[in-house]
């Protein structure tokens, strides 16, 4: 059956079983899927936490419920999307024409201008036009995050 769909066997990093792709669909340049953008914690791509955890290696629970104090991530920490790969957290509100970043959670100094550019984005989203940064979970990603959101703030 294989054979006659035209289906191409691929290697899928992290999967150990067998893949296939439409030949077609691999000499597609890549779209949405590497926007970078602030996810939702319902969002169809991280709500089956098995899943997330297989594919992306990222563990991602609501702490809506949990008491403040058992808190890693925030509130409603939302995952940061980029290229293809979840990048950080971040737990945003918003105060007057503020994005609050209230806590902010990098996948290292790479992801800094992913973060920077998904709460530039998201600030639009809440008609806001600033941003600001309290608290990052690696205090020295801090300087950087925050000039790279006033570059992009302008």
């Amino acid at each position: 059956m294989i054979a006659d769909s035209g289906l191409v066997p691929v290697t899928v990093e992290g999967w150990g079983k067998p893949a296939w792709a439409d030949p077609a669909a691999l000499e597609t340049p890549p779209r949405g899927r590497h926007r970078t953008t602030l996810l939702s914690p319902f969002d169809s791509l991280i709500w089956e936490r098995a899943r997330t955890e297989r594919i992306f290696g990222f563990t991602h629970r609501l702490e809506a419920y949990v008491p403040k104090q058992k808190r890693v991530h925030g509130y409603f920490a939302m995952p940061v999307l980029a290229g293809g790969r979840l990048v950080g957290r971040v737990d945003p509100a918003r105060e007057g024409r503020t994005l609050v970043a209230k806590q902010v959670t990098l996948d290292g100094p790479k992801a800094v201008p992913a973060v920077a550019q998904a709460l530039a984005e998201a600030a639009t989203w809440v008609d806001c036009t600033d941003v600001r940064v309290e608290r990052v979970d690696a205090p020295d990603l801090r300087e950087p995050l925050t000039l790279e959101l006033a570059r992009i703030l302008g």
